[in-house]
Formats: C-alpha cells, sequence, structure tokens
C-alpha cells in the first residue's frame, strides 16, 4: 500500500488532525528560519569585527616593530667599529676637561657571552673641580662608541672648595672575531638563515 493510499485511509477526523500537525510544524520551521539566518549572521559580523580588530592591531603594532627594529639596528651599529685603546681615550678627554690622569690601572678582558668582552680601566683622580668633572664624565660616555662608566665614587676633600677625590672605572664593549672550525665548510643556501640566528643571539647577548 502506498503513502496515498494510506491517506485515503484515514478517517476524516485523522486527516484533520494531520493537517493541522502539519501546518504546525511549518508554522515552527518558518519560525525557525529567522532565528538561523540571525545566528548565522550574527557569527558572520563577529569574524568580520575580529579581522578588523586583527588588521588594526597589525597596523598599530607594526609601528611599534619598525621602531624596534631601528634600535636594533642602531645598538648593532654601535659594535661595527672597533673601540679604541682606553688609556689614549681617556687621556684627551681629561685633557679636554681641563684635568689630569695620575693613577690608572687596566685590569684583564672580562668576556660577556662567545662574541663580547669587556675592557676597563679603573682611574683616580685628584682634586677635581665638580664642573671639570662633569664635562669629562660627558666626553667619556657621550660618543657614539660603545663606552660607558660602570662604576664611580666621589668623595669631597674636607673643607676644600670645590675639590673632590674621584675612583671610575670606565668601560668599553668589545665585540670579537668569530673563530672558523678548519673543517668546516660554508653550506650553499644557509646564509640568510645563520645572519639571522647570529642577529638573535646577538640581541640576546646585548640584554
Amino acid at each position: 500500500m502506498t503513502l496515498r493510499d494510506r491517506l485515503e485511509a484515514l478517517a476524516p477526523r485523522e486527516k484533520r488532525l494531520l493537517l493541522v500537525l502539519a501546518g504546525v510544524l511549518g508554522v515552527l520551521i518558518l519560525a525557525a528560519v529567522p532565528f538561523g539566518v540571525g545566528a548565522l549572521l550574527s557569527d558572520a559580523e563577529a569574524t568580520h569585527a575580529e579581522l578588523i580588530d586583527a588588521l588594526a592591531r597589525i597596523e598599530s603594532e607594526g609601528e611599534v616593530v619598525r621602531e624596534r627594529q631601528a634600535e636594533r639596528e642602531a645598538l648593532l651599529a654601535r659594535y661595527e667599529t672597533p673601540v679604541p685603546t682606553l688609556a689614549g681615550y681617556l687621556d684627551k678627554a681629561a685633557q679636554a676637561s681641563g684635568i689630569t690622569i695620575p693613577e690608572s690601572k687596566d685590569p684583564s678582558p672580562v668576556a660577556h657571552g662567545k662574541k663580547f668582552e669587556e675592557r676597563f680601566t679603573s682611574i683616580s683622580l685628584r682634586k677635581v673641580g665638580l664642573l671639570a668633572l662633569v664635562k669629562f664624565m660627558e666626553r667619556v660616555s657621550g660618543g657614539p662608541e660603545p663606552i660607558g662608566i660602570t662604576k664611580l665614587n666621589i668623595r669631597k676633600r674636607g673643607t676644600e672648595q670645590d675639590a673632590y677625590d674621584v675612583q671610575m672605572t670606565v668601560s668599553a664593549y668589545h665585540r670579537t672575531a668569530p673563530k672558523e672550525k678548519a673543517d668546516e665548510k660554508a653550506k650553499p643556501g644557509d646564509s640568510k638563515a645563520d645572519e639571522l640566528l647570529k642577529d638573535e643571539e646577538l640581541e640576546e647577548e646585548l640584554k
């Protein structure tokens, strides 16, 4: 028996109930369609908003990334030129500031990682005026070279006017040449990757 035969065999009351049920199902389906479309549109709008937010973050953070890259390149550029000998460098700065260095010591360099070492000189100054001392310190650490004052001790000389005894340590950070292994051969196509790896290691060592 086919479906049509079964429907024709139903009593009038059963047919009416079946029609009412079909109508209710139709109304439910029609009511559910707008909700489904609304949910899909809501998801699409949320995805669109997330994409716009991501693009905005990329644009805003891109400027920050460029600034950091410029700072990093400037930092690396300081180590391209070998630092001068500290003794002569300090003597010139002292003469230009009108002071003398009666005592200095040059301890052995200290290694920082595999690519950098710190060369430092400890000096003592006697009866130095404050203005001359400030000018000397500006000349020592104000240049483009990676040279800085790492230790400083200033002591007033009793009742003397504008007279100070100073102990100071000046450090110069030097980039050592990488040691090449005799049995190591360069692989074609790896220069870019090696350069990136070296830059990442350098940035970590400078922090």
